[in-house]
């Protein structure tokens, strides 16, 4: 029996599922901050974050992070049906841009709950005057909810180069490093 390169991999390929469908799933399932359906497509590794994010500053982040994600498939490489290559562009909210400005804005606010003897906010320390937690966590929420009113100042887009492989009858991401970040916002769960 002799078998042309061209019948073999028509032949290897009646089953596979398309990689496009594959890796247009897993970042819709990103993008809906469903990290549970999107580890299915990943190899010993999760994305899953849920119930990391703890606190009104933490959810309101975790919120407005899961509102950033945009991606678009660029250059699909699908030469060996067994493996596929793609790029792909994703945005996200990115703590590198925010941090600062937030860090401003919350101290800002902080200081002027302090100076208008806002009691709603302060408690007593040593006879002194400050941002109790709960007050500082509620200026850190109130500076977010002012700093995203122009969310794509804070958002980054780069472009990412993603490897699957097809094993045991689904595709696999190679998820890069830098992915990971952009998809966590390289925010730092809670502990």
């Amino acid at each position: 029996l002799t078998m042309c390169s061209c019948e073999f991999k028509t032949a290897v390929a009646v089953g596979i599922p398309k990689p496009e469908d594959s890796i247009t799933d897993f970042f819709d399932c990103v993008c809906a901050g469903n990290y549970s359906d999107a580890d299915r497509y990943l190899s010993g590794f999760s994305l899953k974050m849920n119930g990391q994010f703890t606190g009104p500053f933490s959810e309101k982040l975790y919120d407005y992070l899961q509102k950033s994600f945009r991606y678009r498939l660029l250059e699909m490489n699908d030469d060996n049906p067994a493996f596929f290559e793609c790029k792909v562009e994703f945005t996200f909210l990115d703590n590198n841009l925010l941090a600062d400005d937030l860090k401003a804005l919350a101290t800002e606010r902080g200081k002027a709950y302090i100076a208008a003897n806002n009691m709603e906010y302060l408690e007593k320390k040593d006879g002194v005057l400050e941002l109790s937690d709960e007050g500082a966590e509620r200026t850190a929420v109130e500076a977010l909810d002012e700093l995203m009113k122009t969310p794509e100042k804070y958002c980054s887009t780069k472009l990412y180069d993603i490897s699957m492989s097809f094993s045991e009858g689904k595709w696999t991401i190679q998820l890069p490093d830098d992915l990971y970040e952009a998809i966590s916002g390289r925010f730092k769960p809670d502990n």
